[in-house]
């Protein structure tokens, strides 16, 4: 994975290994030290969010090349890593928030600018929010306590899911409609309504009222974004898809977003459960393996080498999934809770261990 002399560093080159290191020892590590305390949990879930999918996100959406703008957002990932797991007040919080303001920084002015029609404005949109979740949560880590720190993450979930909805369908549409098209038939997908708006409305909406407490509203919007994808999904022929690893992975990443929205949205109206146990079906299932199946596909599209059947990826896939089941199973079988945390762990830690050896050994090609 050495830079050709002369070549310039990428920073998906680099984001893209870390965050597959980190996602491998993260959770482990996490059970190992005592994971219920409250402190514990909003740490666990600020990683995965801020830690382990921005850098995801800043790898696959800065593509400068520039052996000074990578090194500098890999600088800035560890110097924020460092600052959560081991700082403390003020000056933990303006290290920690070196990370997602050098992202900021470096992706949003030029998405804004290439931005020709206004729906191409909610990715930067998005990512400014999420910054804005980030420092919330460090205003809370450093003077106002546990709950805005859970308020923080609650809407950053939100803004996820909206992300993974947009980007992700973007994707998932023009792999299946491609594998579809090569199989010589016909598309049902060319004329669709424009859903990306209503979904952007429900999502984003579902981010602002958890961010003000309001979850009544933020439940019925995300049972709203959860229908609305099944909807917009049907024409897309997604049952042709399973005969290809690299598609259907795509696939069960996307989906998951369609009971992790309404798991979470059935949380916040009824009470039942806790609605921060009630977020993994998006954070592991969804974003855990699109995120997966997207790196894994990214590296060798940028790396100019085929695609093939990626049926590592495809079994990985389907670890993120066994995760995801048993940790969403957990708060109903408390009796069962160590072992079902530990076998989502196990199975999660696995998925992205594959994922890192296929990086590794694309990224060491000496094709360029």
């Amino acid at each position: 994975m050495s830079a050709t002399p002369g070549r310039p560093l990428i920073p998906y080159q680099y984001l893209f290994p870390l965050a597959g290191l980190y996602a491998v020892i993260a959770i482990p590590l996490w059970l190992a030290t005592g994971t219920q305390q409250v402190a514990a949990a909003t740490l666990h879930g600020h990683e995965m969010l801020f830690g382990f999918a921005l850098a995801v996100i800043a790898g696959f959406l800065a593509t400068q090349k520039s052996s000074a703008l990578t090194l500098g957002l890999v600088i800035g990932w560890l110097i924020s890593r460092v600052a959560v797991m081991f700082g403390s007040g003020f000056a933990a919080m303006i290290a920690g928030l070196v990370f997602p303001l050098s992202v900021f920084i470096v992706i949003v002015p030029p998405l804004l600018r290439a931005a020709k029609r206004h729906e191409n404005r909610v990715l930067p949109i998005l990512l400014s929010a999420l910054v804005c979740a980030d420092a919330a949560w460090w205003i809370g880590a450093t003077w106002m306590g546990p709950r805005l720190q859970s308020t923080a993450l609650l809407a950053g979930v939100d803004l996820v899911a909206l992300l993974l909805l947009l980007v992700g369908g973007r994707a998932l549409r023009a792999a299946a409609g491609g594998h579809i098209e090569r199989r010589g038939i016909t598309r049902r997908d060319r004329v669709q309504p424009r859903y990306e708006l209503p979904l952007a409305i429900l999502a984003g909406g579902a981010a602002v009222f958890d961010a003000f407490s309001v979850a009544y509203l933020a439940g019925a919007l995300s049972i709203g974004a959860a229908v609305l994808t099944l909807v917009r999904v049907i024409p897309w022929q997604l049952q042709l898809t399973l005969s290809r690893p690299a598609v259907w992975s795509i696939t069960l990443g996307y989906l998951w977003l369609i009971p992790g929205l309404m798991i979470k949205g059935m949380a916040q109206l009824t009470g039942v459960i806790p609605v921060l146990e009630s977020v993994h079906g998006i954070t592991i299932g969804a974003l855990g393996t699109l995120t997966l199946v997207m790196m894994a596909r990214t590296a060798l599209l940028r790396m100019r080498q085929p695609i093939d059947e990626l049926k590592d990826i495809g079994a990985a896939a389907l670890l993120v999934s066994a995760a995801t089941l048993a940790r969403l199973v957990t708060p109903l079988l408390p009796e069962l809770q160590y072992g079902l945390l530990w076998l989502a762990a196990i199975a999660w830690s696995c998925a992205f261990l594959i994922l890192l050896f296929r990086l590794l050994r694309t990224l060491s090609s000496t094709r360029r």
